[in-house]
């Protein structure tokens, strides 16, 4: 053999030694978590979830997802995750879900990961598979009773179908949290935000068992279009200070003290316009929401605002950001950890307006000079005047790490799975 043959002999039987150990460190996984499907996809908790499975799987690991709103263990696939839908995936305490753990027993998972949020330590019996670790997944916002007093109890009935479960777990002992986790019904919790870590672990868990693993953003966020077009078709010219928000207009999101905002900063600075993509149909939107029709119909602003109804599909969304200078995403209530908006918009290099509320100072640590109260029009107008005003400055632009992708998620997944 030769000394070519040699070093080819040595690749290839490296390669096969690497392979052998890929397939001996891959591992048969149920993921549980409920509203698992194709129209969720695009929204928290359910994108991360699926893009926990979908990593996964192109690691070399099989993965299974199991959810709810079917009939008899029906099959399907889920934007390319094998998933197993049955009528509910609720295990109650006193009353065990026997398909739930018949589908289990016969995938004989070496890892089961479950979705949980603060309710489910109340309710569910969290222990399923007498022979794998069970890993839960944690997507849930922790807050602390003033902070959703704040809002005042006529907002929080208004906004019940979001912020009803924050009310009920932040009214929830945390004792049930910590007997699930720190007695090993539950070996680890995996949460997406170091500010959720440090609720946890106020709450009494050990830092052991509670590992971090941030979500990631698709890659054509990274890729800013030219807007230029875009814009002008918008209505837009240089002079205008267009801020863009995008989502769900519901009250608790923000928009409504948005636009009460944009009155108070015109007073200021008359460039500043607002353009909403809204996540719902106009029709809807008028309907359901009086006082947010109201708003828009105000003699003063509404010809500065101008509204979007209905799904963008995404490239057509990262193109109505990048055509924006700023964006505002004004929360006061953060629904699910980790909202994908704030790092898609950052990704695009455009300053982003929030509030100090949940895990959002943490997404925008690295530029958080456009932080407002939550629910506070005046505190947001200062926001916006500010921002635009560095705008125009050409001081808005603050140095940010590049954007994490799917990708890279992917990688911290594997590697923490092949350790359990």
């Amino acid at each position: 053999m030769g000394a070519s043959d040699a070093e080819l002999y040595r690749a290839v039987r490296a390669s096969f030694a690497g392979s052998s150990r890929l397939i001996a460190a891959s591992k048969k996984i149920v993921l549980i978590s409920g509203g698992m499907a194709s129209h969720q996809l695009r929204l928290q908790p359910w994108r991360y979830l699926h893009e926990v499975a979908l990593q996964l799987n192109s690691r070399g690991h099989d993965v299974t997802v199991i959810t709810d709103n079917g009939q008899l263990a029906e099959r399907e696939v889920i934007q390319g995750v094998s998933a197993i839908r049955i009528p509910s995936v609720s295990n109650p305490r006193g009353r065990k879900n026997a398909q739930l753990q018949v589908i289990i027993q016969r995938l004989t998972p070496n890892v089961v990961l479950w979705h949980v949020g603060l309710t489910s330590f109340l309710h569910q019996r969290l222990m399923i598979a007498n022979n794998a670790p069970t890993i839960g997944i944690f997507t849930s916002p922790i807050y602390r009773t003033a902070e959703l007093s704040r809002l005042g109890l006529r907002r929080i009935a208004q906004g019940y179908r979001l912020s009803g479960t924050h009310v009920l777990g932040t009214l929830l002992p945390k004792l049930f949290v910590r007997r699930s986790v720190n007695s090993g019904m539950l070996q680890k919790l995996v949460v997406q935000t170091e500010t959720t870590r440090r609720r946890l672990l106020g709450h009494g868990l050990r830092s052991e068992h509670i590992h971090v693993i941030p979500p990631g953003i698709d890659k054509i966020w990274s890729q800013a279009p030219n807007d230029g077009q875009l814009r002008q078709s918008l209505g837009y010219d240089c002079t205008d200070t267009v801020v863009l928000y995008f989502g769900s207009p519901a009250p608790l999101r923000g928009l409504h003290s948005l636009i009460r905002a944009l009155e108070i900063a015109r007073c200021a600075d008359q460039s500043i316009k607002l353009l909403v993509l809204s996540r719902r149909h106009s029709d809807e939107l008028m309907r359901e929401d009086a006082d947010l029709a109201r708003l828009l119909n105000h003699n003063q602003i509404e010809s500065h605002v101008k509204v979007v109804s209905g799904y963008l599909a995404e490239v057509a969304l990262v193109e109505h950001v990048a055509a924006c200078d700023m964006v505002a995403l004004p929360f006061e209530l953060v629904p699910s950890d980790a909202p994908l908006s704030l790092l898609e918009a950052q990704a695009l290099g455009k300053p982003v307006i929030t509030t100090r509320v949940g895990c959002l100072e943490e997404l925008v640590a690295h530029d958080s000079r456009y932080l407002a109260e939550p629910g506070d029009p005046h505190t947001l107008a200062l926001a916006l005047q500010q921002a635009a005003k560095d705008l125009r400055a050409g001081q808005s632009a603050a140095a940010r790490p590049p954007a994490r992708n799917w990708e890279q998620m992917g990688i911290e997944w594997s590697e923490f799975i092949q350790s359990l």
